[in-house]
């Protein structure tokens, strides 16, 4: 099988992907830029369906999930957990992939925002609401001193998100 083909296992489910022609133009042409870097710009250029490049981007991001070697903080303070990645995308490709594991191969048009972290067990990803790109923006400047940063609003938020393993909180 095709090295590109093993990376990226969900494409071969939702296109019929010439893997020795792609592999051939990316290695190619496209050397400078990522695999789904260059899906992206097939479908810019028509030559390929937008959610392969979400695909791709997802399967990407579940590999840097487990393998990313970031040391988690030990200083006391709030933080937004060091592997967090986050995917801006225009189709449900996660439940897209739950379906296809299935046997029912489609495509779900929703936008949203996922995020994929790694926690003890392993990798989690969770769907994020306005509420919670709100409170995590406190978070982008580096670590709070404590959670009484956050308003009585954002503290159940900030509780669930904590709970979750996407907030690490040093500072109790």
């Amino acid at each position: 099988m095709n090295e590109l083909a093993q990376k990226f296992p969900s494409l071969t489910l939702f296109s019929d992907l010439n893997w020795e022609a792609v592999t051939t133009e990316y290695e190619t042409q496209y050397v400078d830029i990522s695999f789904p870097e260059y899906l992206q710009q097939k479908s810019l250029e028509g030559d390929c369906p937008p959610y392969l490049f979400e695909l791709a981007f997802f399967e990407l991001a579940l590999f840097d999930a487990r393998t990313w070697d970031e040391p988690f903080p030990h200083v006391p303070g709030i933080y937004l957990n060091p592997t967090a990645l986050f995917l801006s995308l225009e189709f449900d490709v996660k439940r897209m992939l739950d379906e296809a594991s299935q046997g029912r191969i489609q495509v779900l048009e929703r936008p949203h925002v996922l995020c994929l972290f790694r926690i003890s067990d392993g990798v989690k990803t969770i769907e994020l609401s306005d509420e919670d790109l709100t409170l995590l923006q406190k978070l982008e400047g580096g670590p709070l001193p404590g959670s009484d940063a956050f308003n009585d609003d954002e503290r159940q938020v900030f509780t669930r998100l904590k709970q979750l393993g996407l907030i690490l909180d040093l500072a109790s």
